[in-house]
């Protein structure tokens, strides 16, 4: 996380501030567990998700998803999807940590920029099965808030099987695809960092949210 700026001019600490920083440090994190066991989708609905899909249109991403942690961090919930099949998982399909490229991202805290993820051997392909797509390009970047990885945003470039009627099942190979199939354009470098500074603008976004909620004071 990017450290604060100093201040232009000589300042002493004041003792009772930094202990009261640190009793809202202490309240802020005690409700965001308890958000993220009750309603994680609280923390993110409103400005961080618009927010966010200002950052997936900028890159031309056919949708994305806020992915937080919940089951004491054993497992990614997508809180919100932009996409038009958002309903049929956000808020229930649940990824353990261990598994595909959104969870490789939330443990190590390393940023991704996949292409034919599909066939990637990292890719837990349960999700895309359900939905009937392939995912062929991906942005995958950590969370942060509270000093900590909270849980992953996504953008994805997709091949959805009902636009390709030839293509009746998810291929295993690029030797499946159907001849002639015009492929989503890869993300690039300049993507991913443009995608970094969104996460970090929501991560305290979430923060200035829960310092709202333990202050008892207007967003």
């Amino acid at each position: 996380m990017e450290a604060a700026m100093p201040a232009p001019f000589s300042i002493i600490g004041d003792p009772e501030t930094v202990a009261a920083a640190s009793l809202l440090a202490e309240r802020r994190e005690q409700l965001a567990r308890h958000c993220l066991a009750e309603k994680p989708s609280a923390l993110v609905d409103g400005l961080p998700a618009r927010l966010t899909n200002l950052f997936l249109t900028h890159v031309g991403a056919d949708e994305g998803s806020i992915w937080l942690a919940v089951d004491d961090s054993r497992a990614l919930l997508p809180v919100w999807n932009n996409g038009p099949d958002a309903a049929r998982f956000v808020g229930s399909f649940r990824l353990p940590v261990t598994q595909g490229i959104t969870g490789f991202v939330f443990t190590s805290g390393l940023p991704a920029c996949e292409a034919e993820v599909c066939f990637h051997q990292k890719q837990h392909r349960e999700l895309d099965r359900n939905l009937g797509v392939l995912t062929w390009a991906m942005l995958a970047v950590p969370l942060v808030f509270g000093g900590a990885a909270r849980g992953v945003i996504t953008a994805v470039r997709l091949i959805r099987l009902k636009d390709f009627p030839g293509l009746d099942h998810l291929p295993e190979s690029a030797a499946e695809l159907p001849a002639g199939l015009s492929l989503p354009a890869a993300f690039g470098l300049a993507d991913l960092a443009t995608m970094e500074t969104t996460a970090a603008a929501v991560g305290r976004l979430v923060e200035s949210r829960l310092n709202a909620w333990v202050l008892g004071t207007e967003e």
